[in-house]
């Protein structure tokens, strides 16, 4: 846990009396399995009465104190472990420890009571607040995020350590109390009070328990979905309620269901949804309970959303908090994207437009000490939204949405860090994904391009050349993308990828004729400094033909033809025609400058065997002076982009009609070659179908065309 890296730093903070996350020196292997909190609020003194017993099972192997937190203006009036009175130590101003009277062994559990009582202090966004409404109502309402749960009720307050929860609030009777989960009943008191008893049986951390009490107006709903169905309550303050108010809270329902369809089912379909209005600006996703300050589209997307990222998987540390946040962010796109029932780009791409950060800040927050840094808008929100949108861009709808299933497959109701989510997105890429996080989660900036293009012809083939220049200050170093094209051609638009690595790099691509525009990441997935359209600038010769093409041909072959996009400058000695079996083969070498084409013509045609093509990556552009780009990965043209690469091509010539001696006659030459090759693997003379495997379809061919030629 990062907590064990951070604790002296915060420790330190502690003693001066600063606001600190959940860190303590030693580190103790609990896990907490249920929290049962009672709360009498009075809001006359703005005093709070409390009891919290925590059940919590030991991990480790031996155990004799407990520590949680409790912040010194709360007066603890009762500790107890199993029922027995302990000692406690107050070892900062928001840590206890509780001193056991006996170890705890591993695998035991016990149950901790701590009674408190006094007027809390409000810190971080409002943890706890007292206020009075325009109305001259009182409402109390809490937001413990990021760890300041401490200010109002005693809890272990660690992401990675969820427990269930029994809530149970005492008011006036003029209060409505609204907290997490099914309000399982309802009590008059005496001398004018209420009991609210809630009940919430999924795990939930800390920071998402919550209140929020005062005169609501309420009303229900009901969801269904695929054959569940649970309430969707709403709280409204009376002044608020109005009709236009109850239909802007009420495209929650809608909302449920385009993000179970897109995430799974609503996380806490056995309880309800509901919403509450509460005195904060913006809203808090408090788990089955949103706390809202207004009435946005957005805004109840954004804490919907949170119900499956940030509350059912709930970022491990607040270094990474845009696993909630940033998530929570692109489902609000996605909700304008998908509300009218289909896939809408253009209401995606306008979304994401409105949702563009600056790109000089990083996605993981390094310096969690800073609640406002933790939650940058710029960095966090939107930036990880970006993250989130050029992610499906490179992997595509259906595999991102088959990553997001996965992911809350592995984390349900748990937490997860970025390295746990970027594992899961290198299952469904199916390899390292490094080149993505580090750039755009953990690093600063974005491309800026410049992007040029033109068409050429070649060999009657039509090709579209294309330069990309990344500009980006050398500090963010080069990114990694796919970029999508598209281009115009005969009035008709053909999508087009490639894949940019480099400061600078070039492409040939073949096309259906010429084209006659050319659009750049045309529906927007990549978040950019800049994208200038610029004069294509020549690049590097590749070879975009071969006749006969790179693979299995059948003999005899008698030339070879190598075509290249762009006149070069190039002789004999860079070009070589090289048997698997004999070595080097004498060709005459002849270059077409007119027609970009190189011909191989060797002295005899070539026979049954295995051959490569290769050309030195000293064959330079006429009009660039840049070397060749001559990887070749399966198809032509050749190249990464990158000038300088050897081309090696290969061909694979198989025996015609069984004559696997290339001398024109199938005969028991022939027969007797095979027989001796049988069962031998590998690209041999002997393989007449280019299966790599010399076995009975080899000898049948050898025996149906016998005598043939001779």
């Amino acid at each position: 846990m990062c907590s064990r890296a951070y604790s002296a730093a915060f420790v330190n903070a502690d003693a001066m009396g600063l606001s600190l996350p959940p860190l303590f020196q030693d580190p103790q292997l609990t896990d907490v399995q249920h929290y049962d909190l009672t709360i009498e609020v009075v809001p006359s003194t703005r005093t709070l009465i409390g009891s919290c017993r925590m059940t919590v099972m030991v991990t480790q192997p031996t155990l004799i104190a407990f520590r949680f937190r409790l912040r010194d203006n709360l007066l603890i009036t009762g500790l107890r472990v199993d029922g027995r009175p302990i000692p406690f130590v107050r070892e900062s101003r928001t840590t206890v420890r509780a001193e056991f009277d006996r170890p705890y062994t591993q695998g035991e559990v016990f149950q901790l009571q701590v009674d408190y009582q006094g007027v809390p202090v409000s810190l971080g966004f409002g943890s706890i607040r007292f206020s009075t409404r325009s109305s001259g109502a009182t409402v109390v309402a809490t937001l413990s995020q990021p760890w300041y749960a401490y200010t109002w009720w005693p809890a272990k307050d660690e992401n990675t350590d969820k427990a269930t929860l029994t809530f149970t609030l005492i008011t006036p009777r003029t209060m409505f109390a609204v907290a997490n989960g099914v309000l399982q009943e309802t009590e008059d008191l005496p001398n004018n009070r209420r009991r609210y008893r809630y009940r919430h049986t999924y795990p939930i951390a800390p920071y998402l328990v919550a209140f929020a009490a005062t005169d609501y107006s309420s009303w229900s709903r009901v969801f269904e979905y695929n054959g569940q169905t649970m309430p969707v309550d709403f709280y409204i303050y009376p002044e608020s309620d109005t009709p236009s108010a109850r239909a802007q809270w009420e495209k929650c329902l809608p909302m449920l269901r385009v993000f179970s369809d897109l995430f799974g089912v609503y996380p806490f379909i056995r309880e309800r949804y509901g919403i509450y209005q509460f005195p904060f600006s913006g809203g808090m996703e408090h788990q089955t309970m949103s706390g809202q300050g207004g009435f946005g589209e957005s805004l109840t997307a954004h804490e919907l959303a949170h119900q499956w990222w940030g509350d059912m998987i709930t970022c491990a540390t607040w270094h990474d908090i845009w696993l909630n946040e940033g998530f929570a962010t692109y489902a609000e796109a996605l909700w304008l994207e998908f509300r009218n029932g289909s896939s809408d780009l253009a209401a995606l791409r306008q979304a994401m437009r409105n949702r563009r950060p600056p790109t000089n800040g990083t996605v993981y927050r390094y310096d969690i000490r800073d609640i406002n840094s933790i939650f940058s808008y710029e960095d966090v929100y939107l930036k990880g939204a970006w993250v989130l949108h050029q992610l499906r861009g490179v992997l595509g709808t259906e595999r991102f949405f088959e990553l997001l299933a996965r992911y809350r497959q592995q984390f349900a109701y748990s937490h997860a860090t970025t390295a746990d989510f970027q594992r899961v997105a290198e299952e469904v890429w199916g390899g390292s994904m490094d080149w993505f996080f580090q750039p755009w989660v953990y690093g600063r900036g974005a491309p800026n391009y410049r992007w040029g293009w033109a068409n050429t012809t070649v060999n009657t083939k039509n090709y579209l050349l294309l330069s990309i220049q990344q500009v980006q200050p050398n500090a963010y170093g080069a990114f990694t993308m796919p970029i999508e094209l598209r281009a115009t051609v005969g009035g008709q638009t053909q999508d087009l990828r490639v894949w940019n690595r480099a400061r600078t790099q070039y492409y040939v691509i073949p096309v259906s004729g010429t084209v006659s525009d050319l659009a750049f990441d045309p529906d927007e997935w990549i978040l950019k400094d800049g994208s200038t359209n610029e004069a294509y600038r020549p690049g590097p010769p590749v070879i975009v033909e071969m006749n006969p093409a790179p693979g299995v041909v059948v003999a005899p072959v008698r030339q070879i033809d190598l075509y290249f996009q762009t006149p070069v400058q190039i002789n004999a000695a860079q070009v070589q025609l090289i048997s698997a079996t004999h070595g080097a083969i004498a060709c005459a070498f002849a270059h077409d400058a007119s027609a970009q084409r190189v011909r191989l013509t060797p002295d005899v045609p070539l026979k049954p065997d295995s051959y490569t093509v290769r050309i030195s990556p000293s064959v330079t552009a006429t009009n660039s002076g840049l070397e060749l780009d001559g990887e070749y990965q399966g198809q032509l043209p050749t190249g990464d982009g990158i000038p300088g690469g050897e081309a090696v091509l290969p061909l694979r010539v198989l025996a015609r009609d069984g004559d696997v001696n290339g001398d024109g006659c199938t005969n028991d030459t022939d027969l007797l070659a095979v027989l001796l090759a049988f069962g031998n693997d590998g690209a041999r003379a002997e393989d007449t179908n280019g299966d790599n495997l010399v076995n009975d379809a080899d000898l049948l061919q050898v025996l149906l065309a016998f005598g043939t030629g001779c």
